[in-house]
């Protein structure tokens, strides 16, 4: 079975007329998933007119032992919001100081997964804004689902999931988690994610932060600062 694109940028362009909806509308930004739906975002937000960043989602882990084993506690995410399990917390029965060193820790590698990819770039406003959330692709739903309630803490109105190629179940996952999702290709059986593209290389730290800089030179309004993370 022929792949349905030939790479990340030819998904892109796809994805964008399927949205084409959302273009010239100044509250909409465009949030890839690092690091393969950042090729993927750049075509879409520059077919829409619309800013580009990235999305992070950070877990929130606590190591138990012996045996030794770690436990997600919540997540972290950028731009920034938290969302813990109240549950988890209270059954593992931690002391404030445990689950301070646990946010404390995941903030930080946060902040170094943001700096990385964009570097002393203003952050991005979400408040009241109409966000398109991008990957390369989707083979269970659980990273786009995890954005999701992060992003709507971080002030987002409504939510629209873009990808490229997907699986029934992550469509299945996903609805109801977003106002609106598109999907160019749901192969199924589905394989996986590189399975829709002839060329599926990795994509860098410095690839990303160049196609930031490339998605700044095009216009759009981030809005105002938020504390990172």
């Amino acid at each position: 079975m022929n792949a349905p694109f030939r790479h990340r940028t030819e998904a892109g362009e796809t994805l964008a007329r399927l949205l084409m909806h959302l273009a010239g509308r100044e509250d909409v930004i465009v949030l890839a998933l690092p690091h393969g739906g950042v090729p993927v975002a750049l075509e879409v937000a520059r077919v829409l007119g619309a800013p580009l960043d990235v999305t992070l989602v950070q877990p929130v882990s606590h190591v138990m032992g012996p045996p030794r084993r770690e436990v997600t506690l919540g997540w972290l995410g950028y731009p920034a919001a938290s969302q813990l399990h109240d549950a988890t917390i209270n059954a593992l029965n931690l002391s404030d100081e445990e689950l301070e060193q646990a946010i404390s820790r995941a903030r930080r590698q946060l902040r170094q997964r943001v700096r990385a990819l964009r570097p002393g770039a203003p952050v991005a406003s979400l408040e009241g804004r109409t966000v398109v959330v991008v990957d390369d692709g989707s083979a269970a739903g659980v990273v786009l689902r995890r954005a999701a309630g992060l992003l709507r803490r971080a002030g987002a109105r409504a939510l629209v999931a873009a990808v490229p190629v997907a699986s029934e179940e992550a469509l299945r996952m996903l609805d109801g988690e977003f106002e609106e999702l598109v999907c160019c290709h749901g192969p199924e059986p589905f394989v996986s994610v590189a399975s829709g593209y002839e060329r599926y290389p990795d994509v860098t730290d410095a690839e990303v932060r160049a196609l930031l800089a490339r998605a700044r030179s095009y216009g759009g309004n981030l809005g105002r600062s938020i504390p990172s993370p």
